[in-house]
């Protein structure tokens, strides 16, 4: 811990002599012995002392804050452009340190090295918490594929569907936690779609559901849902349950 004039912040971890120290000595021996430049009750030290703060805060420092702009928890002026280039518009309310998580997300994509489904995973791990249960994939066994004709060695005709699969479709399990409200629930599933929205391919689609209700059982499908079931009097089977694959 380190106090006076070369640590303007009162607290200073870690060893070695500070950059403004280093600056201001040099000054002080480049004036010559005819001024005691040395002295810090002296007139001529506290001058040599305001042009070494000069130096390293306004030279010096300004390259640290450049740095800095490239990094998305620590950028300011630059926070803006960033935000144009990957195409992020922040709501009017939000603050600084929301915009900068926002520019971090976007910065993630480029640089995880981690495969589609552990970012998947990571990803409405955060965002959904104690809501998030399960990431599900529709077996190519299971899957509705419809195709123009019949010369496709697979899938089905169907009229007015000429293209149409649920391989690339990817169902997200949800559970509503004891203390949580209809509204919670909801508000932590709407954030579904937005959380994947430029991490997946344009080609894959993704949804929600959640078991059926207490009372009315779930059903296990090998390739597809874990929860599935579908059941006339159960609260809120439009929106929330899944029929199959």
């Amino acid at each position: 811990m380190g106090y006076g004039g070369y640590f303007p912040f009162p607290k200073r971890f870690g060893g070695g002599r500070p950059r403004l120290r280093i600056v201001h000595e040099a000054l002080a021996a480049g004036r010559g012995s005819a001024l005691d430049a040395t002295n810090p009750t002296t007139r001529v030290w506290v001058e040599t002392m305001a042009h070494a703060r000069a130096i390293t805060f306004d030279g010096y420092g300004s390259n640290d804050r450049l740095a800095m702009q490239w990094d998305p928890e620590r950028m300011t002026d630059f926070l803006p452009r960033w935000e144009k280039i990957l195409g992020i518009i922040p709501a009017p309310s939000a603050s600084d340190y929301a915009r900068r998580v926002e520019v971090k997300k976007r910065f993630r994509r480029f640089i995880e090295a981690t495969s589609l489904h552990s970012r998947l995973l990571t990803r409405l791990s955060s965002e959904l918490g104690v809501v998030f249960s399960a990431i599900e994939y529709i077996d190519i066994a299971n899957a509705v594929v419809h195709v123009p004709d019949t010369t496709y060695p697979w899938g089905t005709i169907a009229s007015g569907h000429p293209w149409y699969s649920t391989v690339a479709h990817i169902l997200v399990l949800l559970q509503k936690p004891a203390n949580y409200s209809e509204q919670d629930f909801y508000t932590a599933a709407a954030k579904v779609v937005p959380a994947t929205d430029g991490l997946l391919p344009a080609w894959v689609t993704i949804d929600w559901y959640r078991a059926p209700a207490d009372g009315f059982p779930a059903i296990s499908i090998s390739g597809g849902p874990s929860q599935a079931g579908f059941y006339l009097d159960a609260d809120h089977n439009l929106d929330n349950s899944t029929f199959d694959v």
